[in-house]
């Protein structure tokens, strides 16, 4: 399908089109017609999609940039496509402007195009960020496996000597002498693992296997031996070490693309053209070298693999003897490749490919291991060894992480199923040793159950990070083992995990929840039960009265009732409720809340419960409502009742209370309150009356003629006497006793007939002698209501009404008539009964009570209404005693209601549900976890609980305390301090450690309580003084030194909190006085111990002594690191003026050390590795060597120079410069950082003279005589690391002339030459970027040197350099000439414009020494540039801040214009710029090797660069516009100093440009103006034409910047009118004005003539108007000055440039025609006199800028007079003069005036005091503005005298 015209329409003007044209390819990708490849290949589809933005108007956006994500994810060539486009930049600047949901999009995007392209498949595992697909051993994995984050290393192919190490060791490791495995481990760990790369290990696996299987010797109960721990440390140090090689692998800047030097049979895929760039191979292969020698020169026994086999002899049989020489000077190589490959092993005798496919990845590594080793958690009593198991399992779940993802439990590959079986099996492992431990025997002794609960925290806080590494929660349910799973449940219920590490258990019960919801509930469940079991403790023992709190304490001690059982707290509940309510104003709030909480206690559904509450509620009653209370003289008591005085309260006390077993009480209680009239106030009874009423009707089914309850409610229907009851009306009482009409009773029934008779009788309608003249009649009164059957009074709602409301309510008034017949209104009420309900089932009643009937039972508001109407009533009750036959007494219930009503609640509405509690109480763990909780929060807290407490049992506080850190550490504290011997203190020395591992474990999570903290508060440094001030005096002791510096170690390993200034690091300072105390014994065990020294036992044979002695040395070492790395962040005083005694002291250490050789045991090689080491670290402090009492630094510095040098020759020189074999590069490596340090710290002592293998003493005559031969060869090494290193020696040696010198006398024989050699690294584009930064360094620092520009200055200059010989010709070149020929030879400007991909970013990960490599190069780069950081500081002050605006603004775009026009296409419009690059010839393919360039090598580039313009301007400017250098440099984004860097580049060839760049750019803005005057009526279009103003503006700023001629080329452009005549579109447009203002800043600084040219009027004034005086550029700033926003950038800029035009004459005579300076007084000053300029808001800011551009007004004469003008400006400056320094210099100007002189003789009170003040002021500037002014006012003046005696007036007066 052809798609150029559809893509063609993407880029169309109208948008209908453009939208059209996107759909139709988004549906054709989306039903498959077209494929990604179909359009991968059409380069104008991104340009278009990336113009899309560029339109006014921009629908679509989201799927244009989903569009553009989904295409770089799929296919790498359009990831490519889109940066050569220039995607990255576009990107970048259309993020901030667009939606935020829409950036995520453009983030991925941008991410997609940094990734590292796959072109090489060797390295797409290694480099990859994501999944991987590839390996790097060319047998390509299944595309499925997508769980890796990593997989494997690159391979590294090694000589024999190498292999036959490895295969010694591996073979020592199977044996079956102990002592023989034990020392194997030792050189491994000492050695091996220092020298060869770890990986190694991984590509041949036979030593991992073997320690592997270590693991597995033993007893089979789980008691680790000394060979456990032996592989263990082995394996934790590779842990680490590949842990480092992973950082450096995944380091941008040390990516290469370099074939091993030694792999010629490689199974790395390159392409021909990566080929075709290598270097050629040696032709043949030599000798393998002779063994190496010691460094003392002696020889002895030693053990098998160590590489001092001097017959190693392959399987072929072929014999590598030794006995070969070094190489003589005639037979040194012509390069330092040559050296590289001087040995090519013999490779015939491996099958590469096999070996490969045997290899380990980094995941089956890390499992493996794990696999192993936690088994051996299951150690019953020892935790060191515990410790040590666990120590491995961290590092390895640190691996785990990084090399394998989430997806691996979906990973459906053969990789993947077999990482995810093993991993569940390690969960399973997991799960079986927290059930040992947990489960241990109850008869154990109590140190073993201590190791077993510690043992059991420590796996479950590695269980629970090795989920959260590996198993995301969601896919738990899944993946996770059972019997891991119900380890996890435990963890959740164990409550001091919970309280040790509460995020970490957050974690657990998070997949709890995924894994088992019932035992999730459960958990949950325990959870809130301690939490109200807290809440009880707290409720009772809450101290201050926060009343809502308590409720809310209280409401939760209530739900915990069934765990705790605590019932006291009834009472206390029960008394707070009465408290509440006892006040005459109380709380409503409080009122309610108590009372619901009441509530909740009188219907709580257990009996024991219930029962308390009414008790104690009864009791309460008694108190208050007792007789006993009529004799007291205090304030009433039935105030304790009032809460009782509620109907709610009644009635649950009446509907359920008396139904319920505490019936009894409530009766007493009810009865309490009937009866206690007297007893209350009158308020108190009204409100009881008020509380009872609503519950009458049910206190009436009580009612009864016996008890006394029954007679209380009889007497409250008695109507005898209602005069005397204001609370219940007659009313009340009438219905009250109406319903006892209904009572089964008939005594009830008859005593109601009696309380109604006496009202049926007195009313005043009724007629007692017809109604009730019969006795019989009122006999059967109380019977009246009795009926057989109940009647149903519902109506019938079902039929909707067809009867109008006109009708019902003209038969409403017949019936209401008086004057109709009276059977008239019978018929209109018997129809309108009809009419309320179709039936006729009340025919007995009368029509009118039937109509009443039905309507009060429609409506319940009118029927409560009519209740209240007593005559109502009565004439109900006449008319049914009238018309009511066949009456019969109820007998079934209290009441015998004749009709069917409605009930009260069933069941209390106050009533809760009780949590249940059974399961809980019964489970062992969370009945134990429930008891903990309770007695923790009883006793406020565990510490309390731990000392106080009986209720828990000895071996629960047991338990309790090793799991609560203050306990466990004060413990460990007291057992080394009354310890009797050794063991108990090694015990717990292994506790204090296996805590602090345990915070490292943790992470992310952060314990409850710091380790680091307590033991500060416990005093442990006291504890173990006495331990570290005497040396072991046997293998004990000497045992015993080795776990206190292990624990030290790890102690000061713990990230220390942040101090502030004034803060002490108490522990840092303890130490450092301890060690620089004469008897401490630490810093002399350096040199280790003599065996004399040591008492002889028969049970310690030599091997245990120096087993005991090498473990010594070792962790010396690592706590001397871990010490100087504290040092390096501390900031207490005290700890850095010991720092300084104690360097100096170490390296005096270190130094013996080095220098003593235990050479029967591997020629020295332990020790030797180890005090490198040290050194590494001590010479990276800067003044190591400043504080030694018997040496200078300079003899110190010597010292070290002559012994590193020492190793140097021993290690490598005269082991032929074997770059190839590993063995001994740990030692070469660290030797070439120390030296590198040391070359720092002896130029910081002595910067001007230092020797550096030169001119040595007799310290270092054995290194003088090697001079730097041995240094070049390190460029080429094999090791990427040391060619970093050796090279930034390099660097550090040529930045001063004598370094130079030597560099260049020791590459004398080298073809090329020191130049040559440093070109072809920096030209080796599959170098890595590092290496390639420290060559440019070093070709930076030899320009600097003076190189001769002819023949004839060369000879008579010293430096000879750079020197090329023409072998052909015979022609020789030096200096200038040969560095061009160089130049030019080796196509230096055109291979650096190679395709690259560069990484914006800063690498997180560092190598350990490259910290202080980094300084140490930033200080020789800033030596470099220093001269070139100078052009910065002489501009004015208006300038200073403003000369270039920040990376994130227009430099970028400036760079692009610069770029363009050097290029010769100014006149092209920049938008194609970056197209017609991508058009450009030449261009590599797409196939070429992969390149990647770090900002740290481009900000070298362009050091390099600039050295090259300043000795080379015009060879370097036409190189560079001939190979278009610069458009690569400049697509790049650069930061800080190198950013400024650069621009001082682009600057320094701005200058070479010279005048042709400013023409053209003046040209630019001239034709600018003509585009936009034509295109005024198209307003879409000028926003690029504002782009393009900015440019060109940021060009000629960068132009002008301290060139005055190019100011002059600017004038003759007139260049200020083409600024004119754009203004109108400046003012529309604030980015683009402020461009323009920045550069008239530049442009008028310290130039007259440029100030003058901005009063130039126009000719023709602005476009479309007519010619005007005040046409001029300077009299649009002064405009735009006072219209600007205040705090503006186009403020600030206007102001700065006003400062600058004051120095002309014209400038000034324009201020004072426009009246300029009466804007003055319109300037708000700050009421506050000493506030800062920007302390007050805007108006302190433009005041300020005011007060500047006066101080250059001041200047002159005539700006003087000017100021003068301004009424009241003297009193201003005098009075701002005390607080603003441009004032007080403004009156200091002024006081220069003649005219000033006569003011301030006569009124000048203001001006005076404030010299005055200028003179006593402390500060030694102001005295002398002070004393200046009033020099010059006292000058020339008539009236010193009066002047003088007025001064001292005023000072006497200030000083009274």
């Amino acid at each position: 399908m052809e798609l150029s015209p559809l893509i063609k329409k993407i880029g169309h003007s109208l948008v209908e089109i453009r939208v059209r044209a996107l759909k139709s390819i988004l549906s054709k990708l989306d039903h498959s017609l077209i494929t990604v490849t179909d359009i991968v290949q059409e380069k104008m589809l991104f340009v278009y999609l990336l113009e899309w933005f560029n339109f006014p108007e921009v629908p679509m956006k989201e799927e244009v940039l989903g569009l553009l994500l989904t295409l770089a994810k799929v296919h790498n060539a359009v990831s490519q496509m889109l940066r050569d486009v220039g995607a990255v930049d576009f990107l970048s600047q259309l993020s901030p402007t667009i939606e935020p949901r829409l950036r995520a999009v453009i983030d991925g995007t941008l991410d997609q195009l940094f990734q590292l392209p796959e072109l090489v498949p060797s390295h797409s595992a290694v480099y990859s960020h994501g999944p991987c697909s590839a390996t790097t051993t060319g047998v390509t994995m299944r595309e499925s496996v997508r769980c890796l984050k990593f997989s494997v290393f690159p391979w590294l192919t090694l000589t024999n000597t190498d292999r036959h190490i490895l295969s010694s060791n591996e073979s020592s490791l199977g044996s079956s002498n102990p002592n023989m495995v034990r020392t194997t481990c030792e050189l491994l760990c000492d050695v091996i693992l220092q020298d060869f790369p770890a990986e190694i290990f991984l590509q041949r696996p036979g030593i991992v296997k073997n320690l592997l299987l270590l693991l597995r010797v033993g007893s089979g109960k789980g008691e680790v031996s000394y060979l456990h721990s032996s592989a263990l440390s082995c394996l934790r140090q590779l842990c680490v070490a590949l842990k480092k090689r992973l950082r450096f692998h995944q380091d941008p800047g040390f990516y290469s693309a370099k074939h091993d030097p030694v792999s010629q049979n490689s199974s790395f895929s390159y392409t021909q053209e990566v080929r075709g760039n290598q270097r050629s191979q040696a032709s043949s292969p030599v000798a393998e070298c002779s063994p190496r020698p010691s460094v003392v020169g002696r020889t002895g026994q030693r053990a098998r693999g160590d590489g001092q086999d001097g017959d190693a002899i392959s399987n072929s049989g072929s014999s590598q003897g030794g006995g070969a020489r070094a190489p003589t000077p005639q037979q040194t190589p012509r390069s330092p490749a040559d050296t590289a490959h001087l040995e090519l092993p013999d490779l015939s005798v491996e099958d590469v490919l096999e070996l490969q496919l045997q290899q380990l990845s980094v995941a089956q590594f890390t499992v493996a291991t794990m696999q192993h080793a936690i088994p051996l958690l299951k150690t019953g009593g020892s935790l060191h060894a515990f410790h040590r198991v666990l120590e491995l399992l961290c590092d390895a779940l640190l691996l785990l992480g990084d090399s394998v993802c989430e997806l691996v439990w979906d990973d459906r590959s053969l990789v993947g199923m077999e990482l995810k079986e093993k991993l569940q099996a390690c969960m399973e492992q997991l799960g079986d040793v927290l059930f040992f431990h947990q489960n241990y025997s109850a008869e154990a002794p109590h140190s073993s159950q201590v190791s077993h609960r510690m043992a059991y925290l420590g796996t479950a806080m590695f269980t629970i990070r090795l989920l959260q590494t590996i198993l995301p929660p969601e896919k738990a349910s899944e993946n996770l083992p059972e019997n891991a799973a119900t380890a996890i449940f435990h963890v959740c219920l164990d409550s001091s995990l919970g309280s040790l590490l509460p995020s970490m258990q957050e974690t657990a019960v998070a997949y709890l929840e995924q894994v088992n919801s019932d035992s999730h509930s459960l958990y949950r469940r325990m959870n809130r039960a301690a939490f109200w079991m807290e809440s009880t403790c707290n409720f009772v023992k809450e101290g201050e009265k926060n009343w809502l709190d308590l409720l809310e304490l209280a409401d939760h001690a209530i739900d915990g009732l069934p765990f705790h059982q605590h019932l006291p707290i009834v009472k206390e509940c029960v008394h707070m409720c009465s408290y509440l309510w006892k006040f005459d104003q109380p709380s409503p709030l409080l009122q309610t809340e108590s009372q619901k909480l009441f509530l909740k206690l009188l219907s709580h559904p257990s009996p024991p419960v219930k029962t308390e509450t009414y008790e104690c509620t009864l009791n309460l009653v008694k108190d208050c409502l007792g007789i006993q209370n009529l004799s007291r003289q205090e304030a009433p008591a039935c105030a304790g009742v009032n809460f009782l005085l509620h109907h709610r309260v009644l009635y649950e006390m009446s509907v359920f209370g008396l139904q319920d077993s505490v019936n009894v009480a409530a009766k007493d209680i009810l009865l309490f309150l009937l009866k206690g009239r007297l007893m209350m106030t009158a308020r108190a009874w009204d409100r009881f009356n008020e509380a009872l009423y609503p519950v009458i009707p049910i206190l009436q089914g009580y009612a009864s003629t016996e008890e006394s309850l029954g007679k209380c409610v009889l007497l409250i229907s008695d109507m005898s006497d209602v005069t005397g009851d204001d609370v219940f009306p007659t009313t009340g009482k009438l219905k009250a006793a109406l319903r006892l009409l209904f009572s089964k009773q008939p005594t009830v029934r008859i005593a109601a007939v009696q309380h109604i008779l006496p009202q049926l009788t007195s009313h005043a309608d009724a007629n007692p002698t017809r109604v009730f003249a019969d006795q019989s009649a009122i006999t059967s009164l109380p019977n009246l209501f009795c009926l057989k059957n109940p009647v149903d009074v519902t109506l019938d709602t079902i039929n909707k009404s067809i009867l109008k409301v006109e009708s019902v309510e003209k038969l409403f008034c017949i019936l209401d008539s008086n004057t109709v017949d009276i059977s008239l209104r019978r018929s209109a009420a018997e129809q309108l009964s009809v009419v309320l309900q179709g039936d006729n089932l009340d025919c007995l009643l009368e029509p009118c009570v039937c109509i009443l009937r039905k309507l009060v039972y429609a409506d319940p508001s009118l029927r409560h209404s009519l209740a209240q109407h007593n005559r109502l009533l009565l004439t109900l009750l006449r008319g049914t005693y009238s018309n009511t036959p066949h009456l019969v007494p109820a007998t079934h219930s209290v009441y015998n209601i004749p009709f069917k009503t409605a009930t009260h609640h069933a069941v209390s509405p106050y009533c809760c549900i009780l949590a249940p509690s059974s399961d809980l109480l019964t489970l062992s763990l969370a009945r134990q976890a429930l008891q903990v909780a309770w007695n923790a929060a009883w006793h406020s807290g565990i510490d309390n609980l731990l000392e106080k407490s009986n209720s828990l049992s000895k071996s629960q506080l047991l338990l309790l305390r090793a799991a609560h850190p203050p306990a466990a550490l004060r413990d460990c504290i007291q057992a080394i301090e009354i310890a009797a011997g050794h063991k108990s203190v090694a015990s717990a020395l292994s506790r204090l450690s296996l805590y602090l591992l345990f915070s490292r474990l943790a992470l992310p999570h952060v314990p409850t309580h710091s380790c680091r903290d307590i033991l500060q508060l416990l005093g442990w440094q006291t504890v173990l003084t006495r331990f570290l001030q005497v040396r072991p005096a046997s293998i004990e002791d000497e045992r015993l030194l080795v776990g206190i510096v292990t624990f030290l170690n790890a102690y000061f390993k713990q990230i220390p909190t942040e101090f502030t200034s004034d803060q002490r690091d108490q522990d840092l300072c303890w130490i450092l006085e301890l060690l620089l105390n004469q008897t401490a014994a630490l810093l002399h065990l350096l040199l280790g111990m003599e065996s004399q020294m040591l008492t002889q036992s028969l049970e310690d044979p030599e091997e245990i002594k120096n087993h005991v002695n090498q473990r010594l040395q070792r962790e010396l070492i690592k706590f001397f690191n871990t010490l100087l790395i504290r040092l390096s962040n501390t900031t207490d005083r005290l700890c850095l003026a010991l720092a300084g005694p104690f360097k100096s002291q170490l390296a005096l250490r270190l130094l013996q050390s080095l220098r003593l050789s235990d050479a029967p045991r591997f020629y020295g090689l332990p020790s030797l590795e180890r005090a490198l080491q040290g050194m590494v670290s001590l010479t990276a402090q800067p003044g190591w060597s400043s504080h030694c009492p018997d040496l200078e630094p300079s003899s110190l510095c010597s010292k070290y120079l002559s012994g590193l040098l020492e190793v140097i020759s021993s290690f490598y020189v005269e082991w032929r410069g074997n770059s190839l074999s590993f063995m001994g590069k740990g030692v070469t490596k660290n030797a070439i950082i120390c030296l590198l340090h040391l070359s720092h710290e002896m130029m910081m002592e002595n910067k001007d003279k230092w020797s550096f293998g030169a001119n040595g003493t007799t310290e270092e005559s054995s290194g003088s005589q090697l001079g730097l031969a041995w240094l070049i060869p390190l460029w080429v090494d094999r090791d990427q690391e040391v060619r970093f290193a050796s090279l930034s020696l390099g660097a550090a040696l040529s930045s001063m002339p004598s370094g130079c010198q030597i560099l260049c006398a020791s590459c004398q024989n080298i073809s090329g030459g020191l130049w040559g050699t440093l070109l072809n690294i920096l030209l080796d584009q599959q170098e890595s970027s590092m290496v390639r930064r420290e060559a440019v360094f070093i070709l930076q620092n030899l320009l600097v040197m003076p190189m001769p520009a002819n023949a004839e200055e060369a000879k008579d200059s010293h430096w000879q350099h750079p020197c090329v010989h023409d072998e052909v010709s015979g022609v020789s070149l030096v200096g200038l000439p040969a560095l061009q020929a160089l130049l030019y030879h080796c196509q230096y400007f055109h291979s650096t414009t190679r395709r690259k991909i560069c990484l914006d970013l800063n690498s997180p990960h560092r190598l350990e020494y490259c910290l202080s490599s980094e300084n140490v190069n930033r200080d020789v780069f800033g030596n470099i540039n220093q001269n070139h950081c100078n052009i910065y500081n002489s501009e004015s002050e208006a300038l200073t801040s403003r000369n270039f605006t920040s990376a994130q603004e227009t430099d970028q775009d400036v760079i692009q214009w610069l770029l363009t026009c050097l290029a010769g296409q100014s006149d092209r419009d920049t938008s194609n710029s970056s197209t017609s690059q991508d058009s450009q010839p030449g261009k590599p393919s797409g196939m070429e090797a992969v390149v990647i360039v770090t900002p740290d090598l481009l900000t070298a580039q362009c050091g390099l660069l600039y050295n090259l313009l300043a000795v080379l301007p015009d060879f370097t400017l036409t190189a560079i516009q001939e190979n278009q250098l610069l458009p690569v440099l400049s697509r790049k984004n650069f930061e800080g100093d190198k950013y400024l860097l650069f621009l001082a580049t682009l600057m320094l060839l701005l200058s070479c440009v010279s005048a042709g760049l400013i023409d053209s750019c003046v040209e630019q803005l001239k034709q600018t103006h003509s585009h936009l005057h034509l295109e005024s009526i198209r307003p879409s279009k000028a926003s690029t034409r504002k782009k393009v103003i900015k440019l060109t503006a940021g060009i000629l700023r960068s132009a002008l910047y301290c060139n005055d001629e190019c100011k002059v080329v600017a004038m003759d452009a007139r260049l200020a009118l083409r600024l004119y005549a754009l203004w109108p579109w400046l003012l529309l447009d604030d980015p683009t004005m402020e461009a323009v203002l920045e550069l008239l800043c530049v442009y008028t600084a310290d130039s007259q003539p440029a100030c003058s040219s901005l009063c130039v009027s126009s000719p023709s004034g602005v476009p479309g108007s007519k010619g005007s005086s005040n046409a001029s550029l300077m009299h649009s700033v002064m405009k735009l000055s006072s219209l600007a926003p205040d705090n503006s950038p186009i403020q600030n800029l206007s102001f700065s440039l006003l400062t600058n035009l004051v120095v002309s004459r014209d400038c000034r005579c324009i201020l004072q025609k426009n009246n300029f300076l009466q804007a003055l007084l319109l300037v708000p000053v700050p009421k506050v006199a000493g506030a800062k300029a920007s302390s007050v808001g805007g108006g302190g800011n433009l005041l300020s800028l005011w007060l500047r551009f006066l101080v250059s007004l001041s200047a002159t004469e005539d700006g003087q007079q000017n100021i003068l003008k301004v009424s009241g400006v003297l009193e201003l400056l005098a009075e701002l003069a005390p607080h603003r320094p441009h004032a007080l210099l403004t009156l200091h100007n002024l006081c220069f005036s003649p005219a000033i002189k006569s003011h301030v003789m006569t009124n000048g009170m203001e001006q005076k005091t404030v010299l005055l003040w200028c003179l006593e002021s402390k500060e030694l500037e102001t005295c002398c503005i002070g004393a200046s002014a009033l020099w010059a006012l006292l000058h020339n003046n008539q009236r010193v005298h009066t002047l003088t005696h007025t001064l001292l007036h005023l000072r006497t007066m200030l000083m009274l």
